[in-house]
């Protein structure tokens, strides 16, 4: 006997990630909406596209500097605002995967309608 199939049901996105695919929604390309990128919070977050750095070059970018974080951030990726982009931009997340309520309240259901998505 075979165990009953049963359908997986997606859980919803977090608030905090609800906020960041509304600002990608609303701004376009941007660090918000990058597969390259990993929040901390809605705001910020960091950029894995490239190596770690030093302690005392992680924040620059974000206007961060001191020496009081190299006592309590060791090396790691550089963070971003979630407005920041480069030239190293890339979403291949399938949004389709996400249900069509969600879509709707985050505006992405309209532009998959017009083709844009």
């Amino acid at each position: 006997m075979t165990a009953p199939a049963f359908e997986e049901v997606p859980m919803p996105p977090s608030r905090q990630q609800t906020i960041i695919d509304l600002f990608y929604t609303e701004r376009g390309p941007c660090c918000a909406g990058c597969d390259h990128w990993s929040h901390a919070n809605s705001l910020a977050g960091e950029c894995r596209r490239g190596p770690p750095v030093p302690a005392e070059q992680r924040f620059q970018m974000l206007g961060i500097t001191g020496h009081s974080l190299r006592r309590n951030v060791g090396a790691g990726h550089v963070m971003t605002l979630r407005d920041h982009h480069c030239g190293e931009f890339v979403d291949t997340f399938d949004w389709s995967t996400l249900p069509p309520d969600y879509l709707r309240r985050i505006g992405r259901a309209l532009k998959k309608e017009n083709g844009d998505a």
